[in-house]
C-alpha cells in the first residue's frame, strides 16, 4: 500500500513538473545567490571597464530636403523641369549621397585628404590619401531617409567633434553645388548641340524654299491652291454657258424645223397670223362670190388679185421669218462650238497643272518639315540661352550640423543596460549550468520522484545547526551529540527513522535493518550508530553489527581495536554473546569487526551470516547491520538481502541519482526489500532557503522546538 501510494505521488510530481515552478526557481535563486552575485559583479565590472575603456565618439546630423517641384525662373518647355519628386527620386538622392564621387570631394574641401598624407608615418600617395580619406568617411557617414518625407538625414561619428559636424556639412553643401553645377553644365551642352543643329537646319530651309521657288517658276505655278480654285470656277461657268448655249441652238434649231408647217409659220409672227387670216377671209369671200355669180363676176377678180397680194406679202414673210430663225441657229450653233473650246482648254490646262502640283506638295511638304523642326529648335535655343545662370538645386538645407558638446557614445544607460542584462544572462547561464551539473538529490520530493521511495527521515549536518560546535573530523561527534541532546533536531530524524519503520510497535515488522549507501562517505555508518544509540536510548534491546569488513568504522568508532568479532563468531572461534560489547552511553550492544584475512571475505555471504542474522532478529528489539557501499561491495547486497528491511541512505546534494537508482537496482535484483531512504548532512540553513518539498523548509518556523 505505501508503495503503491508512493507511485501514485510520484505520477502526480511528474505530471506537474512539465509546469514552470516558480517557488522551486526562487528556491534554486536563494541558494545560489553568492554565485549569483559574484557573477553579477564580475559582469558589471568588465562592463564598467569597458565603458571607461571605450574612445568618446561625436556625432552630428544635418537635414537636406528635396523640393516636390523647382520653379525655374524663366518658364520654358524643359521635360526635366516639369519631373516631380518622389520617393524613388529620394532613395537616389540617398545613394548619390554617399557615392564615391561627393565623398571625395568632401574629403578635398574639408582638408582631410592632405591631414592624411602629412599625418602617414610612410610616404604615400595623393590618390592613397584620398582612398583613406574617403574610407574614413564612409565609415562613419550614415544617411537615411527621415519616414516618408522628402527629407534626408546626413550624420557622421568620429572622435574629433568638429569633423563630426564639418563632414555633415559639407555633404550636403557639396550635393547642392554638384545638382547646381550638372544643372549649367547640362544646359550649356544642350545650348552648343542646339546652336550647332540650327546652323545646318538653317542651311537645309533655305535650300528647301529655293527648291520650291524653281519649280514653281519652271511649271508657272504661282499659287497652286489659288490657281486650282480659280480654273475650277471658270469650268463651272463655262460649264453652265455650255449648257445655256447648247438650249438656245436646240430651240433655234426647234424653230427653223417648225417653219415648215402653217402652225409654225403662224407661230413664227404676228404679221404672218394676220396675213394668214386675211387670206383665209379673201379665200372664203371668193369661194362665196365664185358659188353665187361664177367665175366672171368683177368682184372676184378684184378679190383674186388682193389674195394674190396676200399671197406675195405671206411669201415674203415666211422668207424673211425663215432666213431670221436660220441666222438664229447659225448664231447659237457657234456660241457652244466657242464655249466647248474654251472648256476644253481650261479642262486641259487644270490636268496639267494638278500634275505638276503633285511634285511642287511634296517639294512644299519638304520645306515646311524642315522649317518647323528649325522653329522648334530656334525656340528652345532660345529658351536655353535665356535660361543660363538661372539654375536651380531641387534640394536645400533644413539645418546644419553644429558642433556637438557632449560625446554621442559610449551610451551610459546602453552600457549600464546591457551590462545588468549580460550579467543576469551569465548568472542564469551559470546557474543552469551548476545545475546540471549537480547531480545529487536534493530533498524529499526529488528522491521520491527519482528513486520511488519514501523518505524516512532527514538528518541535518551538525555543523549546520545553530548553536552547535563540533570537531569537523571526530567521527564520534554526531553519536555523542544525540546522547547530549536527545530532544534535538538530530535525535528527532532518528525518531523519525524508528516511527517509520515501527521500530518498538506492536505491529513491527522490521528487527532486523541493513543500512548501506551507494558510495562510500555518505554518513551510513554514522546513521547506524546514532540509530542504534536513539532506539537503545528509548528502551530497547539493540544490536550494531559492522558489517563492513575492509572499513570498520563502526567498530573504530565505538569500540576501538575488536580482538573477536563478526568474523571470529561467524568462524565458531567465539560465541556471540562473548564478541558483543555493550555501548555503555546508551545501552546497544555492538558486534565488532576485528582483522581480517583474506580468506574470511566470503564469510559474510556464507549460511552462517544468514543464521547468525536470524539469531540477533530474536534475541533483540532491532538488529543494525552496518554494511559497506552497495556498488563497489557484493556482499553488501548479500547482507542487505539477509535482513528484514534497508534503510538506503543518501547524502543531500552530493550521492548521484544515477549511481543511487543503480544501487537500489542492485538492491532489487539481490532480494533485499528497501523500506525507505534516509537523506543525511542536510544543511539546514541552505535547506531551509531553498528547500522545496522537504519539511526542512519550514525549519525556521519549527526550530523553537528544538530549543
Amino acid at each position: 500500500m505505501a508503495s503503491a501510494q508512493v507511485l501514485d505521488e510520484r505520477h502526480d510530481r511528474e505530471s506537474g513538473a512539465r509546469l514552470i515552478d516558480l517557488r522551486q526557481s526562487f528556491a534554486t535563486i536563494r541558494r545560489r545567490r553568492w554565485w549569483i552575485l559574484a557573477t553579477m559583479l564580475v559582469v558589471l565590472g568588465l562592463t564598467a571597464l569597458a565603458y571607461q575603456t571605450a574612445p568618446r565618439q561625436y556625432s552630428a546630423s544635418a537635414v537636406l530636403a528635396l523640393d516636390r517641384r523647382v520653379e525655374e525662373v524663366v518658364v520654358g518647355e524643359d521635360p526635366k523641369a516639369s519631373l516631380v519628386t518622389d520617393s524613388p527620386t529620394v532613395d537616389t538622392a540617398v545613394q548619390v549621397l554617399t557615392s564615391t564621387r561627393l565623398l571625395g570631394e568632401v574629403a578635398d574641401a574639408i582638408g582631410l585628404t592632405e591631414r592624411i598624407r602629412t599625418g602617414s608615418a610612410t610616404p604615400i600617395s595623393p590618390e592613397q590619401a584620398r582612398r583613406a580619406a574617403i574610407g574614413q568617411i564612409r565609415g562613419g557617414l550614415q544617411v537615411k531617409r527621415t519616414g516618408l518625407s522628402y527629407a534626408i538625414t546626413v550624420g557622421y561619428e568620429s572622435t574629433d567633434p568638429q569633423l563630426a559636424a564639418r563632414v555633415p556639412n559639407a555633404v550636403v553643401e557639396r550635393y547642392i553645388r554638384n545638382q547646381q553645377g550638372d544643372r549649367e553644365s547640362a544646359r550649356n551642352r544642350e545650348s552648343d548641340l542646339l546652336r550647332d543643329r540650327i546652323a545646318q537646319l538653317r542651311g537645309q530651309v533655305i535650300q528647301a524654299e529655293a527648291a520650291v521657288a524653281r519649280y514653281r517658276a519652271a511649271t508657272n505655278l504661282i499659287d497652286v491652291e489659288k490657281d486650282s480654285t480659280i480654273v475650277q470656277q471658270e469650268l463651272s461657268a463655262l460649264s453652265t454657258q455650255l449648257a445655256t448655249a447648247q438650249a438656245e441652238q436646240a430651240a433655234a434649231r426647234a424653230r427653223l424645223d417648225a417653219l415648215g408647217s402653217t402652225a409654225g409659220q403662224s407661230e413664227a409672227s404676228n404679221l404672218l397670223r394676220d396675213l394668214r387670216g386675211q387670206q383665209a377671209q379673201l379665200s372664203a369671200q371668193r369661194a362665196d362670190l365664185s358659188g353665187r355669180y361664177g367665175p366672171l363676176h368683177p368682184d372676184l377678180a378684184r378679190i383674186e388679185r388682193q389674195l394674190a397680194d396676200v399671197n406675195r406679202s405671206i411669201a415674203a414673210e415666211l422668207s424673211r421669218v425663215r432666213s431670221g430663225a436660220q441666222a438664229d441657229y447659225q448664231v447659237a450653233s457657234g456660241r457652244a462650238g466657242a464655249i466647248r473650246s474654251s472648256l476644253n482648254r481650261a479642262q486641259g490646262g487644270l490636268a496639267a497643272g494638278n500634275a505638276a502640283s503633285v511634285q511642287l506638295a511634296e517639294l512644299e511638304r519638304n520645306a515646311d518639315s524642315v522649317r518647323g523642326l528649325y522653329q522648334v529648335l530656334l525656340e528652345r535655343y532660345r529658351q536655353s540661352v535665356a535660361g543660363q545662370g538661372t539654375d536651380q538645386s531641387d534640394a536645400y538645407v533644413i539645418s546644419q550640423a553644429l558642433v556637438p558638446s557632449a560625446p554621442a557614445s559610449p551610451k551610459l544607460p546602453l552600457y549600464a543596460g546591457g551590462g545588468l542584462l549580460a550579467a543576469i544572462l551569465a548568472a542564469a547561464l551559470l546557474v543552469l549550468i551548476l545545475e546540471l551539473f549537480e547531480s545529487g538529490l536534493k530533498s524529499r520530493t526529488d528522491v521520491e520522484a527519482k528513486l520511488g521511495l519514501p523518505v524516512v527521515a532527514t538528518v541535518p549536518d551538525l555543523n549546520t545547526v545553530p548553536g552547535v560546535a563540533l570537531p569537523r573530523h571526530d567521527p564520534m561527534g554526531p553519536a555523542s551529540y544525540l546522547i547530549d541532546y536527545r530532544a534535538s533536531v538530530f535525535g528527532e530524524a532518528f525518531r523519525s527513522i524508528r516511527s517509520a519503520l515501527r521500530i518498538g510497535h506492536a505491529d513491527q515488522e522490521v528487527r532486523t535493518l541493513a543500512v548501506t549507501s551507494a558510495l562510500p562517505g555518505e554518513g551510513k555508518t554514522t546513521a547506524s550508530m546514532c540509530l542504534a544509540r536513539s532506539a537503545a536510548l528509548a528502551g530497547q534491546r539493540v544490536a550494531l553489527v559492522d558489517c563492513d569488513v575492509r572499513r570498520r568504522a563502526s567498530s573504530r568508532t565505538l569500540v576501538g581495536e575488536v580482538e573477536a568479532g563478526l568474523t571470529s563468531v561467524l568462524k565458531g572461534q567465539v560465541a556471540l554473546d562473548a564478541a558483543l560489547v555493550r555501548d555503555e552511553p546508551s545501552g546497544a550492544y555492538i558486534l565488532g569487526q576485528g582483522a581480517l584475512q583474506e580468506a574470511d571475505y566470503d564469510l559474510l555471504t556464507s549460511p552462517a551470516m544468514q543464521q547468525l542474522v536470524s539469531d540477533l532478529g530474536r534475541r533483540f528489539d532491532l538488529v543494525v547491520l552496518d554494511t559497506a557501499p552497495v556498488l563497489p561491495l557484493a556482499e553488501a547486497r548479500a547482507v542487505a538481502s539477509m535482513a528484514d528491511g534497508v534503510l538506503f541512505v543518501t547524502r543531500w546534494r552530493r550521492t548521484p541519482t544515477q549511481a543511487a537508482q543503480l544501487a537500489l537496482d542492485m538492491l532489487g535484483r539481490a532480494g533485499a526489500h528497501v523500506r525507505g531512504v534516509a537523506l543525511t548532512l542536510v544543511d539546514l540553513k541552505e535547506q531551509a532557503r531553498s528547500g522545496h518539498g522537504d519539511e526542512m523548509t519550514y525549519y525556521n518556523k519549527f526550530k523553537q522546538y528544538y530549543a
